[in-house]
């Protein structure tokens, strides 16, 4: 009996070790790119145009939310950044005009007395 000699790996085993090294890869590529997008969006868009897009959608989530406009389309833009100011801004107008939808109801409704 020869002590010296290493078990053999299966191939299955060699081949899923290969396959799960590349998705790992993959997975780490893609996390990067969002960083490096990210950190270039944050660096690159002006103060101005951010607070322009958080306004707008602040604009249409009051207005969608009163019900006075059927269908708003967001601006079309590539930048992230932008499209995540607007989605904010959306739903922090939506919230207030909610709020202030509710507090039109029930200053038109009749109080009853109990």
């Amino acid at each position: 009996m020869n002590v010296d000699k290493k078990p053999e790996i299966p191939l299955y085993t060699k081949w899923g070790i290969r396959v799960s090294a590349v998705i790992i890869l993959l997975i780490l590529v893609m996390v990067v790119k969002n960083c490096v997008g990210s950190i270039r969006y944050g660096l690159f868009t002006e103060q101005d145009l951010q607070k322009q897009y958080y306004e707008i959608g602040f604009g249409h989530g009051v207005t969608k939310a009163q019900g006075q406009a059927e269908e708003l389309e967001p601006p079309e833009t590539e930048n992230l950044l932008l499209r995540k100011l607007y989605h904010k801004g959306f739903r922090d107008g939506w919230d207030s005009g909610q709020q202030r939808h509710k507090a039109t109801d029930q200053d038109a409704s009749p109080e009853k007395d109990k």
